[in-house]
Formats: structure tokens, C-alpha cells, sequence
């Protein structure tokens, strides 16, 4: 076999439908792929893949730009069976907001072919109604996703995946107007209906979380994150999408109304305990937390249900609130 048959195998795949991408580009996503090539080397693949495939070069840009034909069939080697088609359907509904811009795009005929075998080819197997009976839901009041511009998811999870920094145009939420900023984005992360993003402020060593949909523009920048030195895991377990708060606290919470069952389930933490307290249905739940707006929201949420016994700053901001809503509530 052709030493660079996987290469050329995986420069067909990288080519778009949607979009054009220049030869910098193409070199970069086969790059991340293991391939070291020239530029001309990729420029050379190309000509020579456009001889019998249905490729388009855009020669009023320099350097050129590739795409395949929008009227090109997909290659598919081999044919699409069932479970595939299943699986890509399901991957459309549910992973459409997490994957790269560049991979939507790659896998969109994909999910096209499969939604036509699912209703042309395989209506008779039960399998086929399996995107029907499943659902992922949130937790909390359902909220509509915040709108995000294409152009914005693409440069976004583009950089996160090839580990370059961004030029931002963001108005954070305090702010009355848009700032342009250069960052470093470290992961992407779905919580609710919304995406955030962990980036490094040029000329700070701090990880802070900006929204997704207040990037108002984003291009990418030639020069790398650092996004191999950052652990996304450590920094979820560290309180980070807990927008901020890395202080361990030692949470005591008195539970009434048998809420006791919701913790026995699903504990706050590994070293949770819990002990019925004096009065007939309650529990002392004692666990190591980090104290986040998260833990702070979550305990309001159980309004009458919980009271915070310790720390007592935790009591005393909880109490705090509880207070004033009362307030609004009774003029």
C-alpha cells in the first residue's frame, strides 16, 4: 500500500461542503492528525486528488482555498448499516453544540445519509425507533439555549481543538459595551442550555470562565494555548465551573421532610455522612465541599427544606437572602 494513501484518505476527509479551507489550514488539521507535511506537499495532494475527485479550488484567494463540489456524493467505505445510522441520528440531537465546527461540518452528510436510510431502508427494524424512546434532560427549569453565532462556535472550538488562542470581541455581563480581548480557551464546557469557556487573559496565569454566547466575534490567532499543560478534569473538580470559589468548607445541613432520601442517593461528596438528628424525620448531613455559587444556589433551591447550620458564614449569607425575599414577598 502507498505509504501516503492515510494521508491522502484523511485530506478527503477534512475537506468541506460548506466552506473553503486554504492550504495553511488543511496542513494544520492533518497535523492534528499525525501527518507532517509541507505546505506544497499539501498543495501537490490536492491537485492530484482533484483529478479524480469532485474538488473546487478557489484560486482568487492566496493561499488557495479547497472545498469539496456541494453536488459531490459522500465516498462511504464501507456502505452505512443500521446501528451507524442510529448512532449518527442520535449524535446530531444530542452532541450538536459540543463537537468542533469543522467536524459538524465533516459529518453532516453522515447524519443526512443516515436520517434516509432510518426512514427509507430500515423503517421495519425496531432499532429505528430508538431516537424516539430516548431523551437527555436537564436538571431545573428547562431555559432556551442562548443564541450563538456559527462563525463564533466554528473559530471557538476550532482553537480549543488545535490549541491556538483567540481575538475576542465580549461583553462580559457587567459590562454595558463589547472589549476586545486576546485569550487563551482551554476546553469548552456545556452547563444547562448554555457553553462556557475556560481562557487565559493575555498577560495573566489565572483560568477565568466567559460565556459562549457573549463572544460577540472571535478569530483565531497563530500562536498556541498552552492547552496541553491544562487539565479541563482538575479544573472541573476544582470548583471551576462553580464560577469561582476554591475555599474547602466543612458543610453541616440540618434536612427535613424525608429531603434526607435526595443525599442518600446522590452524596454532596466521598466522605458525606449522615445522622438522624432529634426531631422525628430530620438529618444532620455533614461533607466536604468547595464553596461555590453552584452550592450556594442549590441550597436556596431547597428553600424550607434545608437549613445551614455550618460554617456559620455560609448561614449567615444564606439567611440573609432568605430574609429579604420574605421582604419582597410581603411588601
Amino acid at each position: 500500500m502507498d505509504k501516503n494513501f492515510s494521508r491522502l484518505l484523511d485530506t478527503l476527509a477534512i475537506l468541506q461542503r460548506s466552506s473553503r479551507l486554504s492550504t495553511p489550514e488543511i496542513q494544520t488539521r492533518l497535523a492534528a492528525r499525525g501527518h507532517q507535511v509541507t505546505p506544497r506537499t499539501v498543495q501537490r495532494d490536492l491537485e492530484a486528488l482533484s483529478a479524480v475527485y469532485p474538488l473546487e479550488c478557489d484560486q482568487r484567494t492566496r493561499p488557495f482555498a479547497w472545498s469539496w463540489r456541494k453536488s459531490a456524493e459522500r465516498i462511504s467505505l464501507p456502505g452505512m448499516d443500521w446501528p451507524e445510522a442510529v448512532s449518527f441520528n442520535l449524535l446530531s440531537s444530542y452532541l450538536d453544540g459540543v463537537l468542533p465546527g469543522s467536524v459538524k461540518d465533516s459529518i453532516q452528510p453522515y447524519v443526512e445519509e443516515a436520517r434516509q436510510k432510518l426512514t427509507q431502508h430500515f423503517d421495519k427494524l425496531p432499532l429505528r425507533r430508538w431516537p424516539e424512546r430516548v431523551r437527555v434532560v436537564w436538571h431545573g427549569q428547562q431555559l432556551l439555549a442562548p443564541q450563538v453565532s456559527r462563525s463564533v462556535h466554528l473559530a471557538v472550538t476550532e482553537a480549543v481543538l488545535l490549541g491556538q488562542r483567540l481575538r475576542i470581541h465580549y461583553k462580559a455581563f457587567v459590562q454595558s459595551a463589547a472589549k476586545t480581548y486576546l485569550v487563551s480557551p482551554l476546553g469548552l464546557v456545556q452547563s444547562g442550555a448554555a457553553f462556557y469557556v475556560p481562557v487565559r487573559f493575555d498577560g495573566h496565569h489565572d483560568v477565568r470562565t466567559i460565556a459562549l454566547h457573549r463572544i460577540r466575534r472571535a478569530e483565531i490567532v497563530d500562536a498556541p494555548s498552552g492547552i496541553e499543560q491544562f487539565s479541563l478534569d482538575e479544573w472541573l473538580a476544582k470548583g471551576g465551573l462553580g464560577f469561582g470559589g476554591h475555599e474547602e468548607i466543612q458543610l453541616v445541613i440540618r434536612l427535613f421532610d424525608r429531603t434526607v432520601e435526595i443525599l442518600t442517593e446522590t452524596p454532596l461528596s466521598r466522605d458525606q455522612t449522615i445522622a438522624s438528628d432529634n426531631e422525628e424525620g430530620t438529618h444532620l448531613v455533614r461533607a466536604t465541599v468547595l464553596d461555590t455559587v453552584q452550592l450556594r444556589r442549590w441550597l436556596l433551591s431547597m428553600g424550607h427544606r434545608v437549613e445551614v447550620v455550618a460554617p456559620a458564614s455560609l448561614r449567615a449569607h444564606v439567611t440573609q437572602v432568605l430574609v429579604l425575599a420574605v421582604k419582597r414577598y410581603t411588601g
